[in-house]
């Protein structure tokens, strides 16, 4: 299984970011991709979990998509109806705080709904 992060997107007409500085938004989206990683493996088996800067929804994907919630709530819901997607709060994604994530994938591992807040 695939986890993609979503925290700021460089590509298309609307390119939203965490800080404005890409640097920044790199060192800050991979701290909280790491402190991800770390708290899955561990609990379970080992799963990628990768920075997606280049996010394009039209591009069908069975990856489950923890994303800024700031950028989720600017997205339409027919663009992204298809998708796995679970909202993370941005302060999270800033702060490398991952205890809300994994408390989503964990009530997504068993099946539970994962309602995101925005939406």
């Amino acid at each position: 299984m695939n986890i993609r992060v979503v925290g700021d997107i460089r590509v298309g007409k609307i390119q939203p970011s965490l800080t404005g500085n890409a640097i920044v938004d790199d060192a800050l989206i991979q701290n909280f991709c790491d402190q991800l990683k770390n708290g899955i493996h561990s609990i379970r088996r080992s799963i990628n979990v990768v920075a997606e800067h280049f996010f394009d929804p039209s591009v069908p994907t069975n990856d489950i998509i923890l994303m800024d919630d700031r950028i989720l709530n600017s997205l339409p819901d027919e663009l992204i109806a298809d998708l796995k997607i679970i909202d993370v709060s941005h302060t999270d994604i800033v702060r490398g705080n991952v205890t809300n994530a994994l408390n989503a994938l964990r009530r997504y591992d068993n099946g539970e709904p994962v309602k995101s807040q925005g939406k």
